[in-house]
């Protein structure tokens, strides 16, 4: 913006001031030496030469509408064709500033009003679309070059303007969303708080993400998880009332400020309809994506005095209910802090876990139902801390799922695995099968099927002595490379099972055309299998569809005698569970091989 000389009596010596052209409204040449410049309050005298006046402020809207009288575009309010004066205040009554355009065409002045206003966001008659209409009718209609770079001028201001908007724009917005980012929505809860404070007012934030979010980066592309972020935004935008704020925090975290609040529930009821938002599937490329979403919230005054505190606790209660299992929302407690220092220093040991050789694998027997005997085994993956002693599955799988080193963990496993089975074999006993767990993101590897060779090729395990288990979720999602890698893997010799069978989003034809050679019945049938005619009818088809399909079916999770008699009276083909045997460690399972224990049929 241009700054400009003036005076306040026009008098040689005088004190110069500097005004921005921005306050300018009209420049008037009173004599050859006297010019008036006009603001909405004051007026001042130019302290140097009118000449050239025009062109050096062209660029800040200024326009010379006859030899003695420039006036600023962007002041003007209306223009009386009939009169030949263009209103420069919104006051057309009382005091009005005015200027004259009588030798300045009609349509010029209609035109440059018309374009500025199309392009000013601030006014009701914005219109983009108009404003290019317009512009490109006007250039292909005049003649008058001066009037050409009027024009031209004007088009520049409201394309740097533009520019200078998107600008901001992109500051305080996420690229891929488009919502609000963390920078915006720190700012507007920063006013939130200095509001409630000075009310007494009561506000929550909901802090959430998506479940399992990284599988579907890692099985279907980014580009795949970039358009679902973008359809849940869409959701929430709707979802959200105007006086709160969603935004997006990083990756698949979104931030919610609900203000206003008459009572801390309202919180939890908002809560509840973010499910209903993910209810339905997102259809993303012919690809059905079901999300569910962990969320925690956090409340002023309850859970914090400061912004950075009340956001650093609804990311804690996130985590707990991350941690029970997600698709659910907690309310932030002070003892979650405890468990947030505990997930943060568990993290930091299972980073250094895999070099300081921690981890060590349990094998649990497959039993043949036919024969009574030792098919193979699972190969578990159990971490023993010097310090803590073991560590539960359940605990840090998850952790590793979601930090990614599970790949790492799970190709130490894969090839341990093998290494052992091998030298069962060079010890003479009984040639067995060893089933391995792949994670979805370790299935997902580019050079996955060539870690499954150098497995192989380092132990010299036969390839039909390995199994590779993958879960039913993992095998419904980018179909086509699933089985385009299945077959690969196939063609090697290796075994495949489809684990947990059942829990997810089943798909017979998927089953039919994947090929596996076994199918595992998930636990949570098993369990129940006595008492729940539901599970025994689920149970009773999936054998049946096995056999039809020449796949073998594997129970697992088999604890009782009950259980056991209904999988052989309905022709299972294997069992694990502890009605055989829990998880052993390699001696014991070396010891139990060697014994060369049996299950017992009647």
């Amino acid at each position: 913006m241009q700054k400009i000389p003036v005076t306040r009596d026009g008098k040689r010596g005088s004190e110069v001031l500097v005004i921005d052209a921005s306050d300018v409204v009209k420049i008037d040449r009173i004599r050859n030496r006297e010019v008036l410049i006009h603001t909405q309050n004051e007026q001042f005298y130019l302290d140097f030469s009118f000449d050239n006046l025009e062109e050096w402020l062209f660029e800040d809207g200024f326009r010379l509408l006859d030899s003695a009288n420039i006036v600023n575009m962007n002041h003007v309010q209306e223009y009386d064709a009939k009169k030949g004066l263009i209103y420069l205040s919104s006051d057309h009554r009382k005091h009005a500033k005015t200027a004259s355009a009588a030798l300045l065409h009609r349509e010029h002045v209609e035109n440059a009003i018309q374009l500025i206003k199309a392009a000013d966001r601030s006014s009701s008659e914005h219109n983009p679309q108009l404003h290019d209409e317009l512009f490109n009718k006007i250039i292909n209609e005049t003649n008058d070059y001066q009037l050409l770079r009027s024009y031209a001028t004007i088009r520049a201001m409201n394309e740097r303007r533009r520019a200078e908007e998107q600008i901001v724009h992109m500051a305080y917005h996420d690229s891929l969303t488009n919502l609000p980012n963390r920078l915006l929505f720190d700012e507007k809860l920063k006013l939130c708080f200095e509001q409630a404070e000075r009310t007494g007012g009561m506000l929550a934030i909901l802090f959430f993400d998506l479940d399992r979010f990284k599988v579907i980066n890692d099985t279907l592309g980014h580009h795949i998880g970039d358009q679902l972020l973008q359809n849940l935004a869409q959701k929430l935008r709707v979802y959200v009332k105007d006086k709160d704020v969603v935004a997006r925090f990083g990756g698949d975290e979104f931030i919610i400020l609900l203000t206003d609040l008459a009572h801390i529930d309202e919180a939890a009821q908002f809560a509840k309809g973010i499910p209903e938002l993910l209810k339905d599937p997102f259809l993303i490329e012919d690809q059905e994506l079901f999300v569910t979403a962990s969320i925690g919230i956090s409340v002023y005054p309850n859970d914090g005095l400061v912004p950075d505190i009340l956001l650093k606790n609804a990311d804690i209660a996130m985590y707990r209910s991350k941690e029970k299992g997600g698709n659910s929302y907690h309310y932030y407690h002070p003892e979650m802090n405890k468990r947030s220092l505990h997930r943060l220093n568990l993290e930091i040991h299972l980073r250094k876990a895999l070099e300081r050789n921690e981890f060590v694998i349990y094998y649990q027997p497959i039993v043949d139902l036919r024969q009574g005997t030792v098919f193979g085994m699972e190969a578990l993956v159990r971490w023993q801390h010097p310090e803590w002693g073991l560590v539960s599955p359940g605990e840090f799988i998850p952790l590793a799922e979601e930090t990614g080193l599970i790949v790492p963990i799970g190709n130490w496993v894969l090839k341990e695995a093998c290494i052992q089975t091998k030298a069962w074999q060079k010890k003479g006993y009984p040639s067995l099968v060893v089933s391995v767990n792949i994670s979805a993101i370790q299935f997902h590897q580019i050079h996955f099927v060539q870690i499954v060779m150098n497995a192989l090729e380092e132990s010299g395990l036969s390839p039909d002595q390995l199994c590779l288990e993958i879960t039913e979720n993992v095998a419904m999602n980018n179909v086509p490379y699933i089985i385009e890698t299945m077959q690969r893997i196939k063609a090697l010799g290796v075994r495949i099972s489809i684990d947990d069978f059942g829990t997810g989003y089943s798909s017979l034809s998927y089953l039919k055309r994947f090929r596996v050679n076994t199918l595992k019945i998930d636990q949570s049938f098993i369990r129940d299998l006595t008492c729940d005619e539901d599970n025994a009818a689920i149970v009773t088809a999936l054998i049946a569809m096995s056999h039809r399909l020449k796949i073998k079916s594997l129970a697992e999770g088999v604890e009782t005698k009950e259980q056991l008699d209904f999988l052989m009276s309905q022709g299972c083909d294997k069992i694990q569970g502890f009605v055989f045997s829990k998880p052993i460690p390699a001696a014991d399972f070396e010891l139990m091989i060697q014994k060369n224990k049996q299950l017992y049929l009647v």
